[in-house]
């Protein structure tokens, strides 16, 4: 007998494909725990002794082993995979290779997310993820994007998808996570992906996964700095100068003097350049009467001339954001610890937003049959959020559209020049100055001034975060293993808001400070049993799940007027003006199971079952029943597809399930409540509330899906094909009641919607050489809309019209006739009636307004196409990464553009260029009406209005320089990179003037602009 001691020894080496060396490509000694990742320049160094098998793995690369011998140098390449079906990804309570899932689901990796700069982690799907469709919330950084997966599934209850972090549900705000911490984003858009989830997943369901550490790594520290500027992505709308507005507004006096009042036009001319600073009630020029009698400027010397839009909005605004990561693991135990502080200001001049966020994650295989972990997380951030949209007198865009530049921002006397205060200190100027003619009285947004709304208010937003989340996992049997997870997340929301109490709307009342705290706090647990087993070609996996959630929501609210100067917290106040305080609860107890199988890796089926009970609904209908099946077919695993040298990959796949949807806006409008507050001296007073339906259920979507995968000429090019159709009924439905009732409507289980569309997701790649690699990725979707059933044919929901076989946001508003040449007045179409009163089918043209038909434009605010372009280039050490999202087909009201062109209706409101074309004389043909101080609908709201609203913007650029290893080797860095990060850096749009990103119901709101981001950074590793 022989017996021979191999001595362990140091295995270095480098690993590479066809373009040059790999970093992080795994590599274990097979048998053991012992394992590294290769770094930056794919170089490796590991203990292993002669005879040792080592096994090098890396995504998207075949697996590849090499056994020890006498050499202790071990250089491996590494082949690109060519069938992407077995790449892993997260689904619903697990992991699934792709080539095993049934349903549609799309995944986005943090190489993905590295190359946007995102304060909400979900704007990173736009453009990324077909069926997708994002909406961008504006200029203030913090704040979350609208998000629809497959259309609008509802109309009363929330249609937002439902967020899973880290395998449990969130509850907290999307701004507190940082995009860096993150592993990957999985969308799960059909039935047979989502039905795990039961209720909340109707809507569709996004799984965040976050960074964890690998076992037998050696610890390793990550930093990344980024900082840069940002500003308006898009110019604002064209407005008129001082002395063009000016003569417009003469001109518009002089219209009214003429052809409402039946002066000469002598007459009318004069009467107007002496009206003209009483209407307007500023004067900024030198001169008393600045416009003489034929609407010429007497002269163009001015005391002031303000440009509100360089005053308010922040076109060098700062961005920067830094990260520190630390990871590792030993045999048994895996780590990983991250920090980030990310500080932006916004697109208006005071409004910024400061975050910091720390993650800890530990998992640690306790024995062979048991397994324990938990992530920690934290953030705090502050956000100063002045009004930046809506109709409010203080709202930064609404003003800068409302207030032309003939109106001071400091207070000026009768002779324009600025009075100050016992300090020599500027004063703002609120349009309501007491005790003087001139320069006192603004006709428009009197009594308040947005710019000095930015510094005399202060609207603060703060929020903390915590989050537990631990798990126990034993392994019962080979094949069998339980998982406990407790989740915990505890969510605190302070929002501020201090109106001074000497000037602006709050200044009657001596001040006045609002402040609401509110608390969340959510508790999810999951106790989950799988069961796996093979035998032959049979493939079998069982999951039973019970889940318990619940809620609670501890909000209070106080509210303080009557202020010293200086004196902005609620104790100051000497007339408490209200309190209010209330604590909600929800729970959701939850069944599970689902049963997969599959034969030879060829033929897929999967089937789930889900039974929730809400206390959202009555006891009596309280528990819904949701479930889904699916299959899929790999035909490319088919003998008569194995050899093909066209079809590498094909697969089959359609699914159908049925969901819920319980999230109403109330958390028990089946009970009927009662109102309180309505006292009366000491006696304490109720009312009753609205009318509720008791039998009030679950709205429920049956979902069906149908899609082809394919990769072609050795995966080269590769994609998939979806159509799917959504109906979602008995909707949680406000139905209209009469008013004798005395209540407007009634929350019941009424009427019906679909949607339904295709999705194509295509990627090639293009170019692979060692030195040089080029891959694209195209993805688009066409998603349809329409109501199936209502209470009752139609109804008018502001400028749509709601009806059977129509879409929720097809515009129902008045046709535009364009301008009568005769008299300058605007025109709309009306029916022409017949004996019997019904229209006949034909139109005519009035010049009332009140007189026009509503009809359907035939034009709609949801898009034809969304979706995106990438393109990837690396030439040796520098790559560059080019996202393109766009969207085309979709209409948008532009009210902000029908206020611009109002043309002097009402004096004093701001006023666009286009106004330039307007009628002037008989016989002018053109669009836009003629001037006229005096009432008229020419902007009211019709087709006028009602632009197309296409876009392809540049979304995102990377571009990057990756140090080589001999420039290094001087140094302990194993990475260092340097980029330059750019978004929404170009915008090319149909309709100028406005963010082309709105709203869903295609109606602006003043929102501020999405920022253009530019900065540069540098990434470290050691």
């Amino acid at each position: 007998m022989q017996f021979s001691f191999a001595q362990e020894k140091v295995v270095k080496g480098v690993v590479s494909d066809s373009s040059g060396p790999i970093p992080g490509v795994n590599i274990v000694v097979k048998g053991t725990k012992a394992g590294i990742q290769t770094d930056f320049d794919g170089k490796f160094s590991i203990q292993a002794k002669a005879g040792d098998i080592l096994l090098f793995s890396y995504a998207g690369m075949i697996e590849k082993t090499v056994v020890v011998g006498a050499s202790s140098v071990v250089n491996v390449i590494l082949k690109e995979k060519l069938n992407f079906l077995d790449e892993v990804v997260v689904v619903a309570y697990g992991k699934q290779t792709a080539k095993s899932i049934v349903g549609s689901v799309a995944t986005i990796g943090k190489e993905v997310l590295g190359k946007q700069q995102a304060t909400s982690v979900l704007t990173s799907l736009q453009g990324t993820v077909a069926g997708v469709n994002i909406i961008a919330a504006g200029g203030q950084p913090g704040e979350n994007p609208t998000i629809r997966i497959r259309g609008i599934s509802s109309i009363n209850a929330a249609a937002d998808p439902l967020i899973i972090l880290d395998g449990a549900p969130f509850n907290g705000n999307l701004n507190t996570i940082s995009s860096d911490q993150i592993e990957s984003i999985s969308v799960l858009k059909d039935a047979s992906s989502t039905a795990l989830y039961g209720s909340r997943g109707s809507n569709g369901v996004i799984v965040i996964t976050t960074k964890r550490g690998k076992l037998g790594t050696a610890p390793r520290v990550t930093f990344s700095t980024l900082a840069g500027f940002a500003g308006n992505a898009v110019k604002l709308h064209g407005l008129v100068d001082s002395d063009t507005y000016m003569k417009y507004s003469w001109e518009g006096l002089r219209n009214a003097n003429q052809y409402v009042g039946g002066q000469t036009p002598e007459l009318a001319g004069s009467n107007a350049s002496r009206q003209l600073v009483g209407e307007l009630g500023y004067n900024p020029y030198v001169n008393a009467v600045p416009v003489d009698a034929n609407g010429n400027l007497v002269s163009s010397e001015k005391k002031w001339e303000t440009n509100w839009e360089e005053l308010m909005l922040n076109n060098a605004a700062v961005r920067q954001e830094h990260s520190l990561g630390l990871s590792g693991g030993s045999e048994k135990t895996a780590y990983a610890f991250s920090a980030n502080y990310l500080g932006q200001e916004g697109n208006v001049v005071t409004s910024n937003f400061d975050r910091i966020t720390t993650r800890l994650s530990i998992d640690s295989q306790v024995t062979d049959w048991f397994k324990a972990g938990i992530t920690s997380f934290y953030s705090t951030s502050s956000q100063n959020f002045p009004t930046q949209s809506g109709s409010s007198f203080q709202s930064a865009i609404q003003w800068i559209y409302t207030v032309p530049s003939i109106y001071p921002v400091y207070r000026r006397g009768e002779n324009g020049d600025l009075i100050t205060d016992a300090n020599g200190d500027n004063i703002f100027d609120y349009g309501a100055t007491p005790g003087q003619l001139l320069n006192a009285s603004r006709p428009t947004l009197s009594n308040e001034n947005a710019f000095g709304s930015l510094y005399n208010y202060k609207t603060k937003n703060k929020r903390d975060n915590f989050t537990a989340n631990g798990y126990l996992e034993f392994t019962l049997a080979k094949d069998l293993i339980f998982k406990t997870n407790l989740a915990y997340d505890k969510y605190l929301f302070d929002s501020y808001v201090y109106a001074s109490n000497e000037v602006g709307y709050a200044s009657s009342v001596g001040g006045r400070v609002t402040q609401n705290r509110d608390f969340t706090t959510s508790t999810n647990i999951t106790n989950s049993l799988r069961y796996s087993k093979s035998f032959g070609n049979h493939n079998f996996n069982a999951l039973a799940i019970q889940e318990a959630y619940k809620f609670e929501l501890d909000a209070l609210g106080a509210q303080g007027e009557g202020y010293l100067p200086g004196v902005d917290v609620l104790s100051g106040s000497t007339t408490p003006s209200n309190v209010s305080g209330s604590v909600t609860e929800e729970r959701l107890s939850s069944y599970l199971g689902s049963l997969s199988y599959n034969y030879g890796e060829k033929y897929f089926f999967e089937g789930s079952f889900r039974r929730d009970g809400s206390t959202r609904f009555n006891k009596d209908v309280r528990w819904g029943s949701f479930y889904a099946v699916g299959a899929s077919w790999l035909i490319s695993e088919e003998k008569f597809l194995q050899n093909s040298t066209v079809v590498s990959n094909l697969k089959l796949k359609g699914s159908y399930g049925e969901l819920g949807n319980n999230r109403t806006a109330s958390y028990f409008p089946y009970l009927q409540l009662f109102n309180t507050g309505f006292n009366e001296l000491s006696n304490t007073g109720v009312v009753l509330g609205g009318a509720v339906d008791p039998f009030l259920t679950w709205e429920k979507t049956a979902s069906s899906n149908i899609g082809l995968e394919f990769g072609l000429f050795r995966d080269r090019i590769y994609g998939s094909v979806d159509y799917y159709i959504k109906e979602s009924i008995d909707l949680i439905y406000a139905k209209p009641l009469p008013a004798s009732t005395g209540n407007s409507a009634i929350l019941t289980n009424i009427g019906s919607l679909k949607n339904y569309g295709w999705e194509v997701s295509l990627n090639s790649r293009n170019i692979a050489t060692p030195n040089f690699i080029w891959t694209t990725g195209l993805n688009f979707s066409m998603d349809n809309n329409k109501l199936t059933s209502l209470s009752q044919k139609s109804f008018i929901n502001g400028d749509k019209q709601w009806e059977v076989g129509r879409s929720l946001y097809d515009f129902y508003i008045r046709d535009w006739a364009g301008v009568d040449p005769a008299t300058g007045y605007g025109m709309w179409y009306k029916d022409i009636l017949g004996a019997d009163g019904l229209a006949t089918g034909e139109r005519e043209t009035t010049q009332s307004f009140a007189e026009a038909t509503r009809y359907y434009a035939d034009k709609s605010s949801i898009p034809d196409v969304v979706g995106g372009l990438t393109n990837f280039f690396k030439y040796k050490n520098l790559d560059l990464n080019i996202l393109l999202n766009f969207s085309y087909g979709s209409y948008i009201y532009d009210s902000t553009y029908a206020g611009l062109m109002s043309g002097f209706e009402t004096p004093g409101r701001s006023a666009h260029q286009d106004l330039k074309d307007r009628w002037q004389q008989p016989g002018d043909i053109t669009d836009v009406p003629l001037f006229l101080t005096a009432n008229n609908d020419f902007n009211s709201q019709s087709t006028r209005f009602l632009f197309k609203n296409d876009y392809v913007r540049l979304k995102a650029l990377n571009l990057g320089y990756n140090f080589s290893e001999d420039a290094l080797a001087k140094t302990s860095l194993s990475r260092l990179r340097l980029y330059l990060q750019a978004d929404n850096l170009l915008t090319w749009q149909s309709h100028k003037g406005i963010d082309p990103e709105q709203s869903l119901d295609g109606n602006t709101n003043s929102r501020s602009y999405n920022q253009r981001i530019v900065s540069f950074g540098i990434n470290l590793e050691f």
